[in-house]
């Protein structure tokens, strides 16, 4: 419960499923963050960690510039930039010092990562050595605003960006996210596309420009350094980069999912995976009152998985891997339940986990259950100074990252816990049980995954199983059916690269 607890303080939050009329104070941001804007637009933020001596120095550079802004002729540019950046080595370190966070076996990732409307440079300075942080700036500032783009250089390109770059998704190929694009001009902007040929030193050079300008850049340090010092450096470094947007980027944005049941063949699945989705728009996180919401749901939500997960335990039924995600993805506030089962048993298995979703429709939890919940939550309060003293720096750099991409205002741990122990004080079954309910009564999406070379499994039969199993509840028992997108969802968890 450690990770969750994290999570929600620095601002990685999930969805809210209904609004309330809590009244809505601003949330103020964490103090302990030092940021501002240079004359340039750059901006800069910076977290010091003395308590974490231990921990590397985490540096990242985000420019708001991906694949949704290339035309068909541009193809690859986004990535070939970020591959020609990372033939240069950090002067004064030997090589591949800043990139210790590639191979790191808990944290891993790539030293760049390109999706569709950001390139994110990551670097991670070797423990102890702090001192490098100036030579990170420069090479950096060099990245951002001094790229030297030559024939010579664009002629090694072709096959090497696809080494040192990563992206987000990870596999934009994937038959699931092709399929969840459907609708969106993302689909056409693929950010781990091949280089068009041939390549156009000049062209490239021209859309560097263009669209790498100080004002488009955010600079994120979390470590054990002196934030004024490193604020003076910042401004030293940075403040000489030049340029303007003078075409603001596109906004990417994803359709509503689909209320329907679809079968999808996976490349990496080895056994059949399904899937009870629903999503809602999502709008940012900056008072109490949406805070307040998202916890509400949030907790529903949590209670429901624990619920399920017990029951089917009771019931000695084996064979089956239960899953819950939750997460923003370009607007949209998306959830799942994730079921992983062989062939054979996905019809009973589902049924099973259907059964136990309608006997919460219904009846709602228990008091007992609902009882169990909030001790567990007031427990994790009282941990929560000792679990965050204890969280390193790569998990406080991804979820601030997290919170800037979603718009949710990261408070300090002082007002997160007097907030969370109001809440918990005040918080009744009955409003979890309306939460579940609601959730409950939309239309779902049913998404089936099969490993490639399986025979295909005929997905409307699970339709027909959840339509014969779900059942509108009895007058008086449950809050009326909302419509999927007339609800407020607030932030979510973003794949790590994101």
């Amino acid at each position: 419960m450690q990770g969750k607890t994290i999570r929600l303080l620095t601002g990685a939050l999930l969805m809210v499923a209904v609004s309330g009329s809590v009244q809505a104070d601003p949330l103020q941001p964490d103090p302990a963050w030092q940021q501002g804007t240079l004359s340039n637009g750059f901006r800069w933020q910076v977290l010091a960690t003395p308590q974490r001596p231990s921990d590397r120095v985490q540096v990242r550079l985000m420019v708001d510039i991906g694949s949704l802004a290339e035309t068909t002729q541009q193809s690859g540019y986004s990535r070939a930039l970020a591959s020609m950046a990372l033939q240069r080595n950090v002067p004064g370190a030997a090589p591949g010092a800043f990139w210790q966070q590639s191979v790191d076996p808990r944290h891993g990732m790539a030293p760049a990562v390109v999706s569709y409307d950001v390139t994110r440079y990551n670097l991670s300075l070797p423990n102890g050595r702090n001192d490098l942080l100036k030579e990170a700036f420069d090479w950096l500032a060099h990245t951002a605003g001094q790229l030297p783009i030559t024939p010579q250089r664009v002629a090694h390109l072709p096959g090497a960006e696809s080494a040192t770059v990563g992206t987000w998704p990870e596999n934009p190929r994937d038959a699931w996210w092709r399929y969840r694009l459907k609708g969106s001009v993302l689909l056409g902007h693929d950010p781990s596309a091949p280089l068009k040929q041939p390549l156009d030193a000049a062209g490239l050079s021209s859309f560097y420009h263009k669209w790498y300008t100080p004002d488009a850049m955010t600079l994120i340090v979390v470590g054990n350094v002196d934030s004024r010092s490193v604020a003076e450096q910042i401004a030293k470094v940075f403040g000489e980069l030049k340029g303007k947007r003078e075409t603001p980027a596109p906004v990417p944005a994803i359709s509503p999912l689909r209320r329907e049941a679809v079968s999808l063949v996976s490349e990496h699945l080895t056994r059949d995976r399904v899937a009870i989705m629903w999503d809602n728009p999502w709008t940012p996180i900056r008072d109490s009152a949406a805070l307040l919401r998202y916890w509400r749901a949030d907790l529903a939500r949590e209670a429901l998985f624990w619920h399920v997960q017990q029951s089917l335990s009771k019931n000695n039924i084996r064979d089956m891997d239960l899953g819950f995600d939750c997460r923003v993805l370009y607007q949209r506030a998306q959830c799942g339940i994730n079921i992983d089962t062989p062939g054979e048993r996905l019809e009973a298995n589902f049924a099973a986990v259907v059964k136990e979703l309608e006997k919460v429709h219904q009846k709602g939890l228990e008091q007992e259950e609902f009882n169990a919940l909030v001790a567990q939550k007031n427990l994790e309060l009282q941990k929560l100074f000792a679990m965050y003293g204890r969280t390193d720096t790569g998990i406080l750099t991804a979820q601030r990252l997290r919170s800037l991409q979603n718009q949710v205002v990261d408070i300090a741990p002082e007002q997160y816990q007097a907030l969370r122990q109001d809440f918990l004080n005040k918080l009744t079954v009955t409003s979890i049980n309306q939460e579940l309910r609601q959730v409950l009564s939309q239309q779902m999406a049913i998404i089936l995954q099969q490993p490639k070379g399986e025979p295909e499994f005929d997905v409307k039969s699970l339709q027909a199983i959840w339509d014969g199993l779900i059942k509108p509840v009895a007058a008086g028992g449950a809050a009326d059916t909302v419509a999927p997108d007339d609800v407020a969802p607030d932030a979510s968890d973003i794949p790590p690269g994101q």
